[in-house]
Parts: C-alpha cells; sequence; structure tokens
C-alpha cells in the first residue's frame, strides 16, 4: 500500500476559537486522521517523519525547533486525500503534499502516452498485419504460396488465392502455362466490333499529348547486360509512340520477319509497309514496301512509290546473278570523273556532261572509268611511277603505267637501266596495283644486248628473260597489255 506525506506546510497548524473569535493555536494538541469526513473510518496506521508507526499526530508544542509553535509535523497517511481532527471535534481536509509530484508523473505519462499514439499513427502498419491475419481472408503462409495465383473471392464470399483461370475478370501479361503447353488466365475484353475504330482498343493510353516528349514513358522493356547493367531496348514514349534501341552496337533493335515454314512458308506478298493513312482504307498509298522471297514478281524487293533520296548515296544491287553492289554517289557539277576526295570501289557519279563514271580502285580520288549516259570511254588515266626492286634505276625517261582504253588495257612507258648486276628471271620493278593484269601478260621487248622474254605478272612484278650488265637499259615504250583474261 502506498502512504503519502502530509504536514509542513504553512496551512498545517492546530487552532481553536478562543474569546471574541480570535484564533487560538494549541500547541501538543492530538489531531487524528479520518478516511471520511463523519464516520467512524480512523486512519491509525501512520508513519512520522523519522518512519515510525504512530496512531496520531501532536502539534509542536516547542520542543521541535524545526517546525512552528503549534504546526503540524510532517507525516505519511495510506490516503492521499484525509480528514484530520480529534475526537468529536469537527474535521478538515487535508491533501497530500506530494500532489505535484503526482500531477508531473501522470503528465509524463500522458506525454509518452501521446508520443506513442503519434509514433503508432505515422506507423502506416504498425501491427504488423498481413493478408493471413484477417478474419475473412483464406490464404496459406507465405512460403506454401504458388507463384501466379491472384487475390480474389472465394466461395462463401471470403478472399482467398485463385488460379489465373479462376479469377473472373482479370488480366494477366505473360500467363503461365498448364501441363498441356496452354495459356491460363485472362485477357481484356476485345473490342466492340460494331463501333470499328471508334470502339475502346483492347489497351488504351489517355495521357495529354506533349509537344516536346517530356511525358513518362508509357511501356518500357529492358534487357540486362552479362554484367549486371539494365539497357532500356525498347519503349512507347508518353504520346503512344513506338521507339527502340539496340541492346549492343552490333545488334538490330527493330526486325521484321517472314512468315514461318510451317505457316506455309516465305511471304508472297508485301509483309512490311510504310503507308499513308487517309480515313478510308481504300485509299492507303504503301510509300515503302517490302517484298517476300517468295512473292511471284519481285521476290525480296524493297519499292517506294516516291522518290527515293539519300543524303550518302544509293546503293543497288547485291548478289542476284553474282552482282556486286554499285552505290550512286549524286550528279557532279564538273565534267570528267572525281579528281578530288575518298572513293570507294563500286562507286558511281554522274558528270555535268551525264556521263556515268565507276570507281574500279579505292584512293584518293581514286581510278575510275567512263561508262553510257552522255559520253563514250574514259580518257587515259595518269602515268605512274613504277616500283624499282634492286639493282635497277629509271633511264631518262621514268617507267611508268596508266589506263587505256576506259580503263580495260594498261601502257608501261620509259627506260629501266641496270645499277647493279641483275640476275635473268629477277625482278625488275613492280606496277601500281590499279594498272596491273588479272593474268600473266608475256612479250617481247629490246634491251642492250638485243631482244629477250618481257612477262608482267598478275602481282604487278615485272621480269625479263636475260640477266642484265651494270649500265644495260630496258626499254618498255608501247607495251600494252589487257587488264582481264
Amino acid at each position: 500500500m502506498t502512504d503519502y506525506w502530509f504536514g509542513g506546510t504553512e496551512a498545517s497548524y492546530v487552532v481553536s476559537v478562543g474569546a471574541g473569535n480570535a484564533v487560538v493555536f494549541e500547541p501538543g494538541a492530538e489531531v487524528k486522521a479520518w478516511a471520511t469526513r463523519t464516520g467512524a473510518d480512523q486512519l491509525d496506521a501512520l508513519i512520522d517523519e523519522a518512519g515510525q508507526p504512530i496512531t496520531a499526530v501532536r502539534a509542536n508544542d516547542g520542543t521541535d525547533p524545526t517546525y512552528p509553535l503549534g504546526g503540524l509535523p510532517r507525516f505519511k497517511a495510506p490516503a492521499a486525500a484525509i480528514w484530520l481532527g480529534a475526537d468529536g471535534e469537527a474535521r478538515v481536509l487535508a491533501v497530500t503534499t506530494d500532489l505535484p509530484e503526482m500531477i508531473a508523473a501522470v503528465s509524463a505519462v500522458a506525454n509518452r502516452a501521446d508520443a506513442a499514439i503519434d509514433s503508432h499513427s505515422a506507423d502506416r502498419n504498425g501491427h504488423q498485419t498481413g493478408v493471413a491475419d484477417l478474419s475473412d481472408v483464406q490464404v496459406p503462409p507465405a512460403d506454401q504460396r504458388p507463384a501466379g495465383q491472384v487475390f480474389g473471392t472465394l466461395a462463401g464470399g471470403v478472399f482467398g488465392l485463385l488460379a489465373p483461370a479462376q479469377a473472373a475478370g482479370a488480366v494477366l501479361l505473360n500467363p503461365p502455362k498448364d501441363a498441356g503447353g496452354n495459356y491460363v488466365g485472362n485477357v481484356a475484353a476485345p473490342p466492340d466490333p460494331t463501333q470499328g475504330q471508334n470502339g475502346n482498343p483492347w489497351l488504351k493510353l489517355t495521357q495529354p499529348y506533349s509537344a516536346t516528349d517530356d511525358n513518362p514513358d508509357a511501356v518500357q522493356f529492358f534487357s540486362t547486360s552479362a554484367t549486371g547493367q539494365s539497357i532500356k531496348t525498347g519503349w512507347f514514349n508518353g504520346n503512344g509512340e513506338p521507339r527502340a534501341a539496340p541492346s549492343l552496337p552490333n545488334r538490330v533493335a527493330y526486325r521484321v520477319f517472314e512468315a514461318y515454314e510451317n505457316r506455309n512458308g516465305p511471304s508472297t506478298g508485301r509483309f512490311f509497309e510504310l503507308s499513308t493513312n487517309p480515313l478510308q482504307a481504300a485509299n492507303r498509298e504503301p510509300l515503302l514496301g517490302a517484298y517476300g522471297t517468295a512473292n511471284a514478281s519481285k521476290p525480296g524487293w524493297v519499292e517506294a512509290t516516291r522518290i527515293l533520296s539519300a543524303l550518302k548515296g544509293v546503293s543497288a544491287g547485291g548478289n542476284h546473278n553474282a552482282l556486286s553492289p554499285a552505290v550512286f554517289r549524286g550528279r557532279s557539277a564538273a565534267v570528267g570523273a572525281p579528281v578530288a576526295g575518298v572513293w570507294l570501289v563500286g562507286d558511281v557519279v554522274l558528270d555535268a556532261n551525264g556521263v556515268l563514271w565507276m570507281c574500279t580502285a579505292a584512293g584518293e580520288p581514286g581510278v575510275w572509268i567512263g561508262g553510257g549516259g552522255g559520253g563514250g570511254a574514259a580518257p587515259p588515266s595518269a602515268y605512274v611511277d613504277v616500283t624499282l626492286a634492286a639493282g635497277m634505276g629509271h633511264g631518262a625517261k621514268h617507267c611508268a603505267s596508266r589506263l587505256e582504253r576506259g580503263g580495260d588495257a594498261g601502257r608501261l612507258r620509259g627506260t629501266l637501266i641496270a645499277t647493279a648486276a641483275v640476275a635473268q628471271g629477277a625482278t625488275l620493278a613492280t606496277i601500281a596495283a590499279a594498272h596491273r593484269p588479272q593474268a600473266v601478260v608475256s612479250g617481247i621487248a629490246r634491251y642492250t644486248g638485243g631482244g629477250s622474254k618481257l612477262t608482267i605478272n598478275p602481282d604487278g612484278t615485272i621480269t625479263y628473260g636475260s640477266a642484265f650488265n651494270v649500265g644495260q637499259e630496258l626499254w618498255l615504250d608501247s607495251v600494252t597489255y589487257d587488264l582481264e583474261p
């Protein structure tokens, strides 16, 4: 049982009424504690300030200098509020002097309770309530719930797990398959065929249009690389427009295939098309289309119904009937073949006179031959000095080669002179790559010692049927040869 302190305050005195209703202090008077104002329920289990049990409290009679004369010393009683008075006298109510501490303690408890309530209110699931804790839910423990099931209403109206096939109205993307390999689950309700293009589609994006394309993407597809990097490979932007990017530089971001063989093989018609979009489908125009390899008249063709413009040139040809591609680069403002810039084999240019020129050897500006259009054969190309072998040098006129007859023949000119002894059949010089024949060329050429066999090989090397002494010359003027076999 808890005891409470009383006495020792500025109001703790024993007084009586004297002559003329004057207040008279009563030193040494005995005061008892009672549980009620008038009852016979004395509280005699009191404790004095020294901790000794007492049955009544005596007002200071002057023997204790720590209390005023007639004042009640401190004592404990077993209740927080008691009635004090002598036998047969009126009683007064006394409240424990512990009251401030009691109020402070209650306030601290209240503050802690408020803080706990605030914290609990901020915790959205402070009790860690799960679906299985609810009274109207029937679900197994978390580790026993089959993947792919959905939450729905079971028989009897309670909530629980349903197989996809049981989930009426549920829409599953990438649904599972049953043991027979068939997809299970539900799909969105199909559009109303009576509404045509104005009916609701399977899925509908209603986000406001953004001219700056700064809406969040509607759908995104990602691929994870071998190093764990997440790469966005396909998406529909916030306006519902498709976008694609390859996961690696050598990957194809978007590809359209012909039909599989088990679906009647390659396409026989146009299987890819970029078209106009008029209100009437019959007025649609296929601006660009790709035909299947089984098409009767355009197998594997790509056809445009408008003029096809390309910034870097249009490549045509391929492996049909063993053809090689030719790249038409455009029209030149000058007459003749290009004389500047880097060009590749197969580049085709139309000059100012309507003459077609084709590059036969890559370079800057490369080697060109003239074709049809408005002109005849190309003029001879410039002479290029041969590369000398050991022991040989140029004579009075440098030994050089060039192309003639529109580029299908080569010509040698000039003189070679031996600067050291050179053996019979040794390489004397090498012709420039663009001027080399495709088969061995043989003929007779004169040198200081007479005449002998001259050979020009496909690798461009020149050999001779006789040896040379220092100072002997080989004359090559008017040596012409075919470049083709």
